[in-house]
């Protein structure tokens, strides 16, 4: 008898459409201009030998097989993607692809974010993954509640000012 085996579902990761663009970007210049680079210095080393004594051959090989790993995390990254277009709300709601403005009380700073997926998160560059304990927190929140957060850091406290759709 056989075993039926059964595949897991893969879990979709939501992601905007320029997100999406900026991850394909990355793999055709991985494909298209890292990789036909580093086969050349690879077969280049090759001419010296398959030795163990030929470090040229040994990093060439250690570049490709780094480039390679990259490359299949980019594509996996890409086949979990799933592209969540702008949508319309009634009410001013923290949600996948809104722009917030908080506060955070405790220090006065005032930060504006874009709610993205956790492949394009970039805190530094104001887009903030909905799957990070912050992004978790104001999910769902209106402009003018308050969420306390226990971050790396410790705990914060943020006052949602303003949502954009």
């Amino acid at each position: 008898m056989r075993k039926k085996t059964t595949k897991t579902p893969v879990e979709k990761v939501p992601i905007t459409r320029q997100g999406f663009r900026n991850l394909h970007a990355q793999l055709l210049y991985l494909r298209r201009v890292v990789r036909p680079r580093v086969l050349e210095e690879l077969q280049e080393a090759r001419l010296y030998g398959v030795k163990v004594d030929n470090q040229q051959y040994l990093l060439a090989r250690e570049q490709h097989r780094v480039l390679q790993r990259k490359i299949d995390d980019l594509q996996a990254k890409i086949a979990r993607c799933e592209i969540v277009v702008g949508r319309k709300f009634l009410v001013r709601q923290v949600a996948f692809g809104t722009d917030i403005v908080v506060l955070n009380v405790d220090t006065g700073q005032t930060f504006r974010f874009q709610m993205v997926g956790p492949f394009e998160s970039d805190v530094r560059n104001g887009k903030l993954s909905v799957d990070s304990p912050v992004g978790r927190s104001l999910m769902g929140r209106f402009p003018g509640e308050e969420i306390t957060v226990l971050t790396p850091a410790g705990e914060r406290t943020y006052r949602i000012l303003q949502v954009d759709v």
